[in-house]
């Protein structure tokens, strides 16, 4: 017959491992994903408890995140959207469609053993055209955008669908031409902006005519022996 002692510590057992598969069952699932046809945005979720997490937490992958929530009530996410982005997030609850909207942010209330997904959408909304030419023309050079994407072309040229926001035009040097300062610009929704860059190129023309011929040394020395034959006042 077991020992009083066996039996409590028979019971302990039972009850922790039942403790332990009722705190997993009381798990809820969270996944977010993020869709896009050039740049993804950044997406941070609160959870009840107050804690956050963020799509550039390390180990989150960009396109698809799952993770356990073991803290329950209220759950807020908030998305931020490439430059010249607009965003909509759909929730899905157990598989459904709750609701599909184009906000920013959003709330749900989560409980015990509730599984969600947000599926986050961007599509282009605010863009421009941006024209690019040059004097001389044919001169390859880089286009920087807000969010550091950086394009390379040939001048001239014409960039559609540009997400608003301020550009930087970059330039290399050419051959006999200094190189030109960068020309930054603001696309606006809507609007079209060109940028015209003139090449400098007298300064380097005009260097180029310096004679850089190495003497010899019996020139060399003629010069110096003529030199010394002067008087000391006009010696240079």
């Amino acid at each position: 017959m077991p020992s009083a002692r066996t039996f409590l510590f028979s019971v302990l057992l039972v009850g922790s491992f039942l403790g332990q598969h009722a705190a997993a069952a009381t798990q809820a699932a969270i996944k977010v994903e993020q869709l896009s046809s050039s740049q993804l945005g950044t997406w941070t979720l609160i959870s009840p408890d107050g804690t956050t997490r963020t799509s550039n937490d390390p180990g989150v992958n960009k396109n698809s995140f799952s993770f356990g929530q073991t803290d329950f009530g209220q759950l807020t996410l908030t998305v931020t959207p490439p430059a010249g982005m607009s965003v909509k997030i759909s929730t899905y609850r157990g598989g459904e469609l709750v609701e599909s909207k184009d906000v920013q942010q959003l709330s749900v209330t989560l409980y015990p053993n509730d599984n969600y997904r947000f599926l986050i959408q961007y599509s282009l909304s605010k863009v421009g055209i941006l024209g690019v030419t040059s004097d001389p023309s044919g001169i390859r050079f880089r286009l920087r955008g807000p969010t550091g994407r950086s394009l390379g072309s040939t001048s001239p040229h014409t960039f559609t669908n540009l997400p608003a926001g301020r550009y930087a035009v970059l330039f290399p040097a050419t051959e006999s031409c200094l190189q030109p300062p960068r020309h930054m610009v603001i696309v606006e929704a809507g609007e079209r902006k060109t940028v015209h860059v003139t090449f400098n190129c007298e300064v380097q023309s005009a260097t180029s005519t310096v004679d850089t011929t190495r003497k010899s040394k019996r020139e060399i020395q003629a010069e110096v022996e003529a030199r010394e034959q002067k008087p000391i006042g006009e010696r240079k």
